[in-house]
């Protein structure tokens, strides 16, 4: 079954904006499992939150789109998995000075496993427990309070990330990557920016940790117990460590820390790297 509702609110605005305020509320999909909720939106801003809820909630802000001419909404149920699609239609309105905003307001249960794919805009993700999927072509991502398999990637914008819990996958092409949290896996790159990663009490090395920029500084948190091999270069810059290290360079830094284990690699083409034992 397919949802598709008109507008229930319309607020007037001033002349020269996009018109009248939108807000779209489309009935809530119940859901009896385990729920996977996927979510693709053309353009705008998208928030994903969660509550003690067996549903899945949906509310579209809209201003200068004409629903359903140009805006299309619609939450298809597939047994525990339900799409949400977010649509625009682009029209050539001569002489027309209208702005137009778009924002997508989701809630999922706290146990569901999100998938988030925006053309252009936004996207903040707030306490899921699931597994995190976010992509988007051009904006930031903000992730307070995620468990499991954390996917995160922007072609232009930032990627935060704070209480973080599990293996975490971030790239962007350009912005820069500040996560925090308990990680058993940890892979950032970015084309261009700084990366900042804490990784706290209880972090494991179950597979090898990759962290690179072509263009920016590096700052890397470890706990005082993590078994690991550092292997540390930049091509521009210097590294600064206050871990033991025994082959520590100017540019570089090589060393097994506490015993030992699977490799943490660092790279910056142009930057300075800093290590320190949290």
């Amino acid at each position: 079954m397919t949802f598709r509702i008109l507008p229930v609110v319309a607020l007037a605005t001033g002349c020269f904006t996009g018109g009248p305020r939108l807000s779209t509320t489309l009935p809530a999909v119940a859901i009896g499992g385990h729920a996977h909720v996927r979510v693709a939106a053309d353009d705008g801003s998208v928030r994903v939150t969660t509550a003690d809820i067996a549903q899945v909630e949906m509310r579209v802000d809209s201003s200068g789109y004409d629903i359903p001419r140009d805006l299309e909404l619609s939450m298809v149920p597939h047994g525990d998995r339900v799409d949400i699609v977010v649509k625009t239609h682009q029209r050539f309105e001569l002489f027309s000075f209208a702005s137009r905003s778009l924002h997508v307001e989701v809630q999922i249960p706290r146990d569901a496993e999100i998938e988030v794919s925006s053309g252009d805009g936004s996207v903040e993700v707030v306490d899921v427990t699931g597994n995190v999927d976010v992509r988007t072509g051009d904006g930031r991502i903000a992730v307070q309070g995620a468990r499991g398999n954390i996917r995160l990637h922007s072609g232009d914008g930032s990627i935060n990330g704070r209480d973080l819990d599990g293996c975490v996958d971030a790239s962007a092409g350009d912005g820069s990557i500040k996560l925090e949290g308990r990680f058993d896996r940890l892979a950032i790159a970015t084309g261009d920016g700084k990366l900042i990663a804490t990784a706290l009490p209880g972090s494991r090395v179950l597979q090898p940790w990759h962290l690179q920029t072509g263009d920016g500084s590096v700052a890397l948190g470890l706990p005082r117990d993590l078994g690991a091999h550092l292997d540390v270069s930049t091509r521009d810059g210097r590294v600064h460590s206050t871990i033991p290290l025994a082959g520590l360079r100017a540019s570089s830094a090589e060393g097994d820390i506490h015993g030992g284990g699977p490799p943490i690699v660092v790279r910056t083409g142009d930057g300075t790297i800093q290590l320190t034992e949290i």
